[in-house]
């Protein structure tokens, strides 16, 4: 080979439902754009605009895209589309939720120019788990010898091949395709059957970084271990073809059978492992190692606790009963805990029936939503108090009437619900009380309530007191003990998960569920048009629950501070205050010039489409801002602190401008009022970005993956 070729790489890339992380993947090739020649992504059966996403992003960072759209189910089979129309003497596979380290294609490249004898190049990938980089993968032990490398490969003795980290001849690959049928362990088939026929060129360098989520390698097994294990011997029985030894293989089917069993045994799920260490028990080596001893001493003393298999229909006429527990009631759905409790129920009604109970008593006796969505409220208004669940509670725990739990015993016993949903460390009294009694239990972390009480008594008090630091002690300490007893934890963003994955030794998975777009059936899908000026340019909105103490702190600075500096540039600046259950404080706001107060609004559609920027200026606060993405979609633009928008990874000058300081605030809202361009620029790329990452589609995605849902309810 020579470097004569230029642009002679084809990068396949699988994507399902990839929305999310697409612009990050393809924005990581830029790098590397003088060597592709063509993108080849192979969108199975979208429906949250990863082609639309893609596309865009292709144009901005001038890369050669092609979409293909199949229907094919499998990330192998999907690979394989791609292969079959690649034109490029080398081939480069890479997932839609990871990123090629700058200059990583070139490296790779390099190595196989200088080794012509090689098949493929290997350089080193950090691992990243829950947002964090926890391992680094440097290849070695590569031979000449091609039968040695396939045993150390498959025996584990090598670091595995991530998709990403290889760049594969061609002609090396010709006859040789992934397998179809599997979703796990498919590209361990098709780097061994590769190795066989191929030669390895190695460099110590870090070319990729890709995200490993050890519950989505979970899901996978759990749902159906027996099926998965069965699907994956019959792809490793076809590697005999390839002339690697049987042995070998028997060995690898053992390992994968004891490596379904540990993801069984961590969900409780005795009987199934049970049965699966059977598969290990049959190889001679593996079944008597010390592993394979401790696997079967934890399945005996579990399985005389596992609850009974309850009876469930087959495939898709099986219908998911979900419950979720609140303390405010969610329907009808008005502020940010009730907007999202009710859309995660929404989205779970989709499979099945779906309970909103919650502590306190319904606005109105028949609050229901559909036939699927029911509300139930577990206390009746002017009832007589009874004893709370507990003896003790801390600051930021609520307390639970034994009234309460009684009748919510009672409704679990009736509606029998697979998921179990519990809203937030408040209600934690009741997540022991309903372990036994769920299949599936949830805890919805709305905030990282122990890191936003440190952060609110901080931002309140140059010396922070002694009760706010017990305050976010004992939540911190509350959260820890939930995550040994649920099953499972959702958060709105990735840097929550970062901040709960570090409180507790106990590995339980937490899945990303963001906050989506409230009331998004009500709004026009196409950018609505810039608001007139007939009453005042600009009119500045801020939404929010006007009782919250950080909506009452920002609102104050809005007023006080933020528009008079803008409106010595703008007199006819306004802003208008929206929410339910303002403090005094906020109503005194309304007699200041240029303000006005909206209570309670009955809908904040007329308010949005009135407005021509919103003003965010949160110093306090968790989880991820639904006013943000509300604004968004209606075509507002935002300027906010970097804290109001946290966890929405948007891009700064592009979809959202930031601001740390109030001054900060004031001008820039004064620049992009006076920047009609930039104005009408701000606002496409935002109601761009938040369709494709928190419409419905996406939401959709991520509540049926965080339900441990397949793509068809299964």
């Amino acid at each position: 080979m020579t470097d004569t070729d230029r642009q002679d790489i084809t990068v396949i890339i699988p994507a399902r439902n990839a929305a999310a992380t697409v612009d990050t993947t393809l924005r990581s090739l830029g790098s590397d754009r003088d060597l592709i020649g063509e993108i080849i992504l192979v969108d199975d059966r979208s429906d949250d605009q990863t082609s639309a996403v893609s596309i865009e992003a292709a144009q901005r960072y001038q890369l050669p895209l092609q979409i293909v759209a199949v229907d094919l189910g499998s990330a192998g089979a999907a690979r394989n589309a791609g292969m079959a129309r690649a034109s490029g003497r080398f081939l480069f596979f890479l997932d839609a939720d990871d990123e090629v380290v700058a200059g990583g294609l070139r490296l790779l490249r390099d190595a196989l120019l200088r080794n012509p004898e090689a098949g493929l190049s290997v350089g080193a990938s950090i691992r990243r788990t829950e947002g964090r980089e926890d391992k680094l993968k440097v290849p070695h032990g590569y031979t000449s010898d091609r039968a040695m490398n396939v045993r150390r490969y498959l025996f584990n003795d090598l670091w595995p091949i991530a998709m990403g980290s290889a760049l594969v001849v061609a002609s090396a690959t010709a006859a040789i395709r992934f397998p179809e049928a599997i979703g796990f362990d498919e590209d361990t088939c098709y780097w061994a059957a590769l190795l066989t026929r191929a030669r390895v060129a190695m460099i110590p360098a870090t070319v990729f970084v890709y995200h490993y989520g050890e519950q989505r390698m979970a899901r996978r097994f759990v749902r159906k271990p027996r099926a998965s294990f069965l699907s994956i011997a019959l792809e490793l029985n076809k590697l005999a073809g390839f002339g690697i030894p049987r042995e070998l293989l028997q060995w690898r089917k053992a390992w994968i059978a004891q490596r379904i069993a540990r993801q069984l045994i961590k969900h409780k799920r005795y009987r199934d492992a049970g049965r699966m260490m059977r598969a290990v028990s049959a190889h001679k080596t593996l079944g008597r190692s010390w592993k394979a001893l401790q696997y079967r001493f934890r399945i005996r003393g579990g399985a005389m606790l596992e609850k009974p298999d309850r009876p469930a229909s087959a495939g898709k006429d099986r219908q998911r009963r979900t419950l979720i527990v609140s303390y405010d009631p969610a329907y009808p759905p008005v502020s940010g805990a009730d907007l999202r409790n009710y859309s995660n129920a929404d989205t779970a009604a989709g499979y099945g029936p779906v309970r909103l109970a919650s502590i306190r008593p319904l606005v109105h006796a028949s609050n229901q939503s559909g036939d699927c969505v029911n509300a139930v409220g577990l206390t009746i208004e002017g009832e007589r108090r009874t004893a709370s669940l507990g003896w003790r509670r801390i600051d930021g725990e609520m307390r639970i009437p034994r009234s309460a739990f009684v009748r919510l015993r009672t409704l679990v016993q009736a509606f029998k619900p697979d998921t179990i949903i519990v809203e937030g460390i408040g209600l934690f009294k009741l997540l022991r009380h309903l372990r036994p009694m769920a299949n599936q239990l949830i805890l919805d972390m709305h905030n990282v309530e122990s890191a936003l009480a440190a952060q609110i008594q901080y931002a309140d008090r140059v010396r922070p007191s002694l009760a706010g630091m017990l305050a976010a002690s004992g939540l911190a300490r509350l959260e820890r003990k939930a995550l040994g007893i649920v099953d499972k934890v959702w958060v709105c963003s990735n840097q929550d998960r970062n901040r709960l994955s570090g409180l507790s030794r106990h590995k339980v998975p937490i899945d990303i569920v963001p906050n989506g777009i409230p009331h998004a059936a009500d709004i026009p899908k196409t950018l609505p048009a810039e608001a007139q000026t007939d009453s005042g340019f600009p009119t500045i909105l801020f939404v929010g629950h006007l009782g919250y103490p950080p909506n009452v702190d920002a609102a104050e600075r809005l007023a006080a501070s933020i528009l008079p500096r803008i409106r010595q540039a703008l007199p006819g600046a306004r802003l208008v205050l929206a929410g339910r259950s303002p403090k005094q404080r906020v109503r005194a706001l309304a007699s200041l010039s240029g303000v006005q107060l909206v209570e309670n609004p009955q809908s904040l559609a007329p308010l949005l489409s009135a407005a021509h920027i919103t003003i965010i200026p949160l110093k306090t606060g968790g989880g991820t801002r639904i006013k943000i993405l509300e604004a968004m979609a209606w075509g507002v633009p935002v300027i906010a602190t970097p804290l109001a928008a946290e966890g929405l990874d948007l891009v700064e000058n592009d979809e959202i401008l930031l601001s740390a300081s109030d001054e900060g605030l004031a001008d820039m809202a004064i620049a992009l009022c006076r920047d009609a361009e930039r104005r009408t620029r701000l606002r496409m790329r935002a109601h761009e970005t938040v369709w494709a990452r928190f419409g419905p589609h996406a939401i959709s995605a991520a509540v049926r993956a965080g339900l441990g849902l397949s793509h068809d309810g299964e």
